[in-house]
């Protein structure tokens, strides 16, 4: 009778219906048989709601006692882990049916309907372990707060009207992190969570708690407001969970259980005791061999199963471990894959840049030996004409257009960063101030021009238009890309300490080291680029004007590639444009004054002068200007021809071309200062004329002479430059 009597109280216990599912009504019932629950919850609220960052799934004490109701009630739940604004918008916008934890508040009251609290949580402050000046709330009026979007702190400081700057994070450990690199003075926010990523993150001695907590938390579970059905089951199933002791046994088992905190003795030990008697009983009646074999027989499976269950256990680890590894694997092959790709088109990209400015280069070079060879030839011929002439007329404005010719192959050089310019000093804020009415008067529709320009000297070496046609570009530029004419454009001239973040920002030019230098930066307000456009801005043609040639940037990018220079751009859509020019410093001398052509006389020279030049054109019409100064001339077409000449010849100089097939000009400056050391050499050449020179020895050369030039240019150099051909003076022609 007893046993039959303790078998009809186990099925009882074990099989008969639950309290929570005896009190659910016809109406809940049906709610939960319609569908699935969907609850929204956080993915980063340990130990409450979180992502496992080893196994990857959603677990956690809310999430655990949700799974437990879930099995209780009889009803599917899905789980969508988000952060926490984005939880609380998806049961508001019906995306979601609960949230799995959140505090109940007046505010919030409007909006949702709250269970029970079901975990308390208190709120603190957490700041750097160096800082003394934070102790409590009314400490934090005025600084960088980091916080999680949608976080009860935020109403909480507004109910108390202290001000603070909150710095808006999508979870707790970017807000914790904040801190930490300083971006943030504090973080406040609920004590179980910072703690865990406090620990995880091996901050805690960088990260300490001050003052006493804020508040406590009550932590419910949630549905939007007026979903009375479901609000109704959710508090039914936590009641349950807590006659039960369920919801006891997670907070023990997530949160550990004190040694002073013991359970009342019935409750940890009724079921042993129950099955005590039983046994006990069960031996009393006579309990037979085959009860004993029995229960060896299921200890021995029990046994089988644990060790089986063991090597599962460890199996899956290892697979999620191996799968891990992969996924990060196939991570870094990915990012590699790109950074590789991004460098080839970047070399792509540069070896094209470089291959059109070789050839641009080369073009104008070419074009400037025919220039020398027209404009001397008309020089020439203009000594036979009388000067009042319509043939002198003619071959006048033949020049002229010759000279125009010049600027194009000059645009060219510039593109190329290999013009042929004057190098010298020149004060950038004396050069910006005195060309400001210019600027301002070139500035489309009138957009007013901002100039910040120090009063001491900024020296550079460089080419004074050049410098304006910079300057001009990008004001130019500037005021086109301006939508609002109100707003100014702001021009500024400076000295600065250059470091490695401003030449992350370089996109054309030379390849600059940190250091001071000189600075022309030009800021608007307009529309701003996006990377593509930033990715092509100084390709030639390419250009985002309806009408432009897209040349401008190019050319401007050539000329402060010449001068050694680099061009930095900052920009974003929608937050304007900046463009600074990083120019070397020259020492602080002040500007050679350019000297007046205007009543010039060509000197008249005497002496032997030998020509080296392997264009014909340009040699022919070179010997006709050299023999028109009275000089006596042995032209040549290369530097094996020159070397037997000055074995058997004497000559008083050499005027020596730089670019020649075979021998160059360098190797056959080597040679004839190997047979004759004291002979002055003067280069002449199309390029830059510190380009041409850097490849000499210092003060080797007895001048440079820059293509296309007249008979005027070449009688100074001469006159300069070799002293023994000098003679006496004639007007010129």
């Amino acid at each position: 009778m007893i046993v039959c009597f303790l078998a009809i109280a186990l099925f009882l216990a074990v099989g008969g219906p639950t309290f929570a599912q005896a009190e659910l009504s016809p109406l809940e019932r049906t709610r939960l048989a319609s569908g699935e629950i969907v609850f929204a919850g956080q993915a980063n609220y340990p130990p409450f709601e979180f992502i496992h960052p080893e196994r990857g799934e959603y677990t956690g004490m809310a999430i655990e006692l949700i799974r437990w109701m879930a099995t209780e009630l009889g009803f599917r739940v899905q789980f969508k882990p988000m952060s926490f604004a984005a939880a609380q918008q998806a049961v508001l916008d019906g995306t979601a049916d609960a949230l799995t934890g959140i505090f109940d508040t007046e505010d919030r009251r409007e909006r949702y309907g709250f269970t029970d609290a079901v975990f308390t949580v208190p709120a603190s402050i957490f700041t750097r372990s160096e800082r003394t000046d934070i102790r409590e709330a009314t400490d934090l009026q005025g600084k960088r707060v980091a916080v999680q979007r949608g976080d009860y702190a935020i109403d909480h400081f507004r109910e108390r009207g202290i001000d603070v700057r909150w710095i808006y994070t999508g979870d707790f450990p970017t807000a914790l992190h904040a801190v930490a690199r300083g971006e943030a003075d504090a973080i406040v926010g609920d004590e179980q969570i910072v703690l865990y990523y406090l620990y995880d993150s091996e901050l805690t001695d960088a990260i300490k708690k001050v003052g006493e907590p804020l508040y406590v938390g009550m932590d419910c579970m949630a549905v939007a407001r007026g979903d009375a059905v479901l609000l109704s089951i959710l508090r039914k199933g936590l009641a349950h969970a807590r006659s039960t002791g369920t919801l006891d046994r997670i907070y023990a088992k997530w949160l550990g259980t004190s040694f002073s905190d013991k359970p009342p003795f019935m409750d940890a030990w009724a079921l042993p005791v129950f099955m005590a008697l039983a046994l006990l009983l069960v031996a009393a009646v006579g309990a037979t061999a085959w009860t004993f074999q029995l229960n060896r027989l299921v200890k021995q499976k029990t046994l089988e199963m644990s060790t089986l269950n063991a090597e599962l256990r460890r199996s899956n680890e290892n697979l999620t471990a191996a799968n891990a590894q992969l996924l990060r694997d196939m991570e870094e092959r990915a990012r590699m894959e790109e950074d590789r790709r991004r460098l080839e088109a970047r070399m792509v990209k540069a070896q094209n840049y470089e291959s059109l400015a070789l050839m641009a280069g080369g073009v104008a070079h070419d074009f400037n030996n025919l220039l020398t060879a027209i404009i001397g030839a008309v020089d020439v011929a203009m000594l036979s004409l009388e000067p009042g002439s319509d043939a002198a007329g003619y071959l006048k404005d033949a020049v002229a257009t010759a000279r125009q010719a010049g600027e194009l192959a000059r645009r060219m050089l510039d593109f190329s960063g290999r013009t042929a310019v004057s190098r010298e000093p020149l004060d950038l804020a004396d050069l910006v101030t005195a060309a400001s009415k210019v600027l301002e008067a070139a500035s489309p529709r009138r957009v007013p021009l901002r100039f910040d320009v120090p009063a001491i000297p900024v020296m550079i070496r460089g080419d004074a238009v050049q410098i304006r046609q910079i300057i001009v570009n990008l004001t130019v530029n500037a005021a086109e890309a301006t939508a609002d004419e109100t707003k100014p454009i702001r021009v500024r001239v400076a000295v600065e300490e250059v470091n490695a973040a401003t030449l992350a920002l370089v996109r054309a030019g030379r390849e600059l080291e940190p250091g001071r230098y000189a600075v022309i930066e030009v800021t608007d307000s307009g529309s701003g680029m996006d990377a593509r456009t930033l990715e092509r801005i100084f390709e030639p043609f390419y250009s985002t004007k309806k009408n432009g040639r897209g040349l401008g940037l190019a050319a401007m990018a050539g000329i402060v590639k010449g001068l050694g220079g680099a061009v930095a751009v900052d920009s974003r859509p929608g937050e304007g444009s900046r463009f600074s020019i990083l120019l070397p410093l020259a020492p602080g001398t002040a500007p050679l004054p350019a000297r007046s052509r205007k009543g010039h006389t060509a000197p008249r020279l005497s002496g032997t002068l030998m020509l080296i030049d392997d264009e014909d054109t340009v040699r022919t019409t070179t010997e006709r200007l050299l023999t028109s100064l009275g000089l006596d001339v042995v032209a040549l077409p290369g530097g094996d021809e020159a070397a037997a000449v000055l074995r058997e010849r004497a000559v008083d100089g050499v005027l020596l071309d730089m670019t020649m097939p075979g021998m160059d000009g360098l190797e056959t400056f080597r040679r004839i200062k190997a047979l004759r050391p004291d002979l002055p050499v003067i280069l002449s050449t199309g390029y830059d004329d510190s380009e041409a020179a850097n490849r000499f020895p210092v003060g080797a050369l007895a001048g440079v002479l820059i293509k296309p030039y007249d008979r005027e240019a070449l009688a100074a150099a001469l006159e300069t430059g070799i002293p023994a051909l000098r003679g006496r003076s004639t007007p010129a022609s």
